[in-house]
C-alpha cells in the first residue's frame, strides 16, 4: 500500500518554537569530497548534461508584482506570521484577477 501524503500546515511562530534536530556536528564534518559523493548518488537531483538542456527554453515571468518594503514592514508590524498573511493576499489577488 502506498503511503498517503500529510499535508501540515505551521506558522512562523509554530516553527521558531521547534526544537532545532540539525546534527550540527555531523554536517561540520563533511568534507568537499563527501558532498560531492552525496550528490552523485542522489536520486532526487539526477545530473543533466549539454544533451539534456539543447531543446530547453528560458521563459522570463511576466507581470511581476514589486513590493514596496514599507508595505512589507507594514505587515511585519501586524503579526508574527507575516509571511501567512502576504500568501493570503497574494492567493486572493491570483483567485481576483484569474483570467485577466
Amino acid at each position: 500500500m502506498k503511503e498517503q501524503n500529510t499535508y501540515v500546515e505551521y506558522s512562523r511562530s509554530e516553527i521558531d518554537t521547534q526544537p532545532d534536530k540539525t546534527e550540527w556536528s555531523r554536517f561540520d564534518a563533511l568534507t568537499d569530497e563527501d558532498i560531492d559523493a552525496a550528490t552523485v548518488s542522489d536520486a532526487d537531483d539526477p545530473k543533466t548534461d549539454a544533451a539534456f538542456w539543447k531543446d530547453a527554453t528560458v521563459i522570463m515571468p511576466e507581470n511581476i508584482v514589486a513590493i514596496d518594503l514599507d508595505l512589507l514592514e507594514w505587515f511585519k508590524a501586524q503579526a508574527p506570521d507575516y509571511e501567512t498573511q502576504i500568501n493570503t493576499v497574494l492567493r486572493e489577488y491570483v483567485k481576483a484577477n484569474a483570467g485577466s
